[in-house]
């Protein structure tokens, strides 16, 4: 996936970010339904769909990044061999139990009415699902020539990150199949808040972290977010309009239109928070590496100083021409 490039490009970063948003969806629903809260026979059979639908595309992403795409499946080969092959075999085990999991909740389905069935599969979903936010946070830190990803806090500021967005997507299911003024809609607003007021601590309160890291690279990645090139879509895309103003519109506003705004505002601070954290973190210099590349007026120069220097030489070995 890196083949020596600054960073990271976008495909991961919405891998990353439709696998989180989606695990967390199913989780919010799936622990509503255990807890025996009388909406979850209505909506947690479609919102264990879209969370098999999200899964499903941000596997194919996982695939397309792939340098062999007919040998994706090498990669479950040795399910503990690599952080990345562990991902992927949760991904592989996610999936189908999110699926299954959806079908309880359909009358039509000949195991439908087998409660402990259904509970033993939530419980696995859930926990699968946990493991599947989490993990990218894992496998990033293990990159240990990019050491911006290296704090012990990053695991926290995805499954934060992940829980929010998974909210968000809730609250528009919510609205599109008709419970927009449910007492249910309400409790997932006000979690949704609570969410949002947790990363507006730990998303700068991590970057913040890194500026006064050790290693330089932690600080260069740290300081492309904080005030440098990436600062835009950090402050502007993250901060202000992924988690300032759909937290405020959440405390001060409860209408539909409201709602929506507030979500989609949510979505999109969570795909820029993938993007600006897989990019931040630049890799180690390698020896030889310090050097900037030459620009044109730089090769101009050098190549009319050689020449120079060749007809020098050239009048040195031949005197009397």
């Amino acid at each position: 996936m890196e083949k020596q490039q600054e960073y990271w490009g976008s495909l991961p970063a919405w891998y990353f970010f439709l696998a989180a948003m989606g695990a967390m969806l199913f989780v919010i629903v799936a622990v509503t339904d255990l807890a025996g809260n009388e909406i979850a026979g209505h909506i947690n059979g479609w919102a264990g769909l879209v969370s098999f639908a999200v899964a499903a595309v941000g596997a194919l992403l996982l695939l397309i990044e792939l340098t062999h795409k007919s040998r994706g499946h090498l990669v479950n080969a040795r399910p503990f061999a690599s952080v990345m092959s562990f991902g992927s075999l949760l991904q592989s085990l996610y999936i189908p139990l999110v699926f299954v999991y959806a079908t309880f909740f359909f009358s039509f389905i000949p195991w439908a009415g087998l409660v402990w069935l259904k509970t033993m599969v939530a419980v696995l979903a859930i926990i699968t699902a946990l493991l599947y936010v989490t993990y990218p946070g894992i496998e990033l830190g293990e990159a240990k020539g990019r050491s911006f990803w290296n704090g012990g806090g990053l695991m926290g500021v995805f499954l934060i990150n992940g829980a929010a967005t998974g909210a968000a997507a809730l609250i528009l299911l919510l609205l599109v199949l008709g419970y927009a003024e449910h007492a249910y809609t309400a409790t997932i607003s006000g979690l949704t808040a609570g969410l949002l007021l947790a990363q507006l601590l730990t998303v700068p309160g991590y970057v913040l972290g890194m500026k006064l890291s050790s290693a330089e690279e932690a600080r260069r990645g740290a300081n492309k977010l904080w005030n440098g090139e990436f600062r835009k879509t950090f402050w502007g895309g993250v901060i202000i309009l992924g988690t300032v103003m759909p937290l405020l519109i959440n405390l001060l506003f409860s209408s539909i239109y409201w709602l929506v705004i507030a979500a989609v505002l949510i979505l999109v601070g969570g795909i820029c928070f993938r993007i600006d954290f897989l990019r931040a973190a630049v890799r180690v210099v390698l020896p030889g590496e310090e050097r900037a590349e030459m620009s044109k007026e730089e090769i101009t120069k050098l190549a009319a100083a050689l020449e120079t220097r060749w007809q020098e030489k050239a009048c040195w070995l031949n005197p009397h021409k």
